[in-house]
C-alpha cells in the first residue's frame, strides 16, 4: 500500500474554478458603475463630436448664401438641415422615458411631437436637396462645372445619415439589462 496513487477526474477548463468567477454584491455593483461610465463618457464624446461635424460643415453654404437667388434658397435648405441635424444629435432625447418619473404636461407632450417629427422632416428636406444637387449637377455649362456645387448639397444628407449611425451605436449599450442580471443573481 506504500504506492496508492489517486486519480482525478478530467474536467474542462470551464468547470475548474467556477466558484472563483462569480462577483459578490458589491463587485457587481462597482463593475456596473465603472461600465456606466465608459459609457457616459463615450456618449459625451459622441455628442460632442457629432454636433460639432455639422456645425462645421455650415461653412461652405454661408459663402454660397449670398450668390443666386436659386442658390441662396438651396444654401438656406442646407443649413438648415444641417442645424437639424446638429439639434437632434445634442438635444434630443435617445429614447424617451415611458417610465412616468416624469409629469405629462402640454410642453413636453409638444417638444416630444417635435422631437419625433425632426429626422423625418430632415430626411425630406435632405431628398429635396439631393434631387436639386443631382440636377445642378447635370445642368453643369462646362465639363464639371455643376458638379462641385451640386455634390455640396449631398453633404446634408452624409451627415444626417452619420449622426442617426452615431445615436443608434450610442444606443447599442444598454447598462440596465445589467442592473436586472444583478438583481437577477443577488447572493452568487
Amino acid at each position: 500500500m506504500a504506492a496508492v496513487r489517486l486519480r482525478k477526474a478530467f474536467r474542462y477548463p470551464d468547470d475548474l474554478d467556477d466558484d472563483q468567477d462569480h462577483l459578490d454584491e458589491q463587485q457587481q455593483e462597482q463593475l456596473i458603475e465603472q461600465l456606466q461610465r465608459q459609457n457616459d463618457t463615450r456618449n459625451a464624446q459622441y455628442h460632442l463630436i457629432f454636433t460639432t461635424i455639422p456645425l462645421l460643415a455650415t461653412l461652405p453654404f454661408l459663402s454660397t448664401l449670398f450668390s443666386s437667388s436659386s442658390m441662396a434658397l438651396l444654401s438656406l435648405l442646407s443649413i438648415l438641415s444641417l442645424l437639424t441635424s446638429a439639434y437632434t444629435m445634442r438635444l434630443a432625447p435617445l429614447r424617451p422615458d415611458h417610465k412616468g418619473k416624469r409629469a405629462v404636461t402640454a410642453s413636453t407632450q409638444r417638444r416630444d411631437r417635435i422631437h419625433a417629427a425632426l429626422v423625418p422632416g430632415n430626411a425630406l428636406l435632405v431628398l429635396v436637396l439631393g434631387v436639386s444637387g443631382w440636377a445642378m449637377r447635370d445642368s453643369g455649362t462646362g465639363a464639371g462645372a455643376g458638379m462641385g456645387i451640386g455634390i455640396l448639397f449631398f453633404i446634408p444628407g452624409v451627415l444626417l445619415g452619420v449622426v442617426l449611425i452615431a445615436q443608434r451605436t450610442m444606443l447599442s449599450v444598454d447598462i440596465s439589462t445589467l442592473k436586472q442580471l444583478q438583481y437577477g443573481y443577488k447572493g452568487a
